[in-house]
């Protein structure tokens, strides 16, 4: 496949994007129902993908904002694969 097809991204693509991480933003809104948040555990919390590829995905996220694996302690790390 060339190209992967998906027209219910083109809001997410032609629309004003937000500033800063959008995934901080939503755990601390307190609105999961609105921002698509699953669960929260203690370390991580997992959300559906507002603009997903394709049905049913997932993300899981630690709630520390980390912008790399390794920076998550072993607690967080833990949580984050469990999930």
């Amino acid at each position: 496949m060339k190209y992967l097809w998906a027209p219910w991204r083109m809001n997410y693509i032609l629309g004003e994007k937000q500033e800063g991480c959008f995934l901080c933003k939503n755990l601390l809104e307190k609105q999961d129902k609105k921002n698509l948040i699953l669960h929260r555990g203690k370390f991580s919390f997992v959300m559906m993908n507002k603009f997903p590829y394709n049905n049913g995905h997932l993300m899981v996220v630690p709630k520390r904002h980390c912008l790399d694996f390794e920076q998550l302690n072993d607690h967080e790390s833990k949580e984050l694969f469990y999930l």
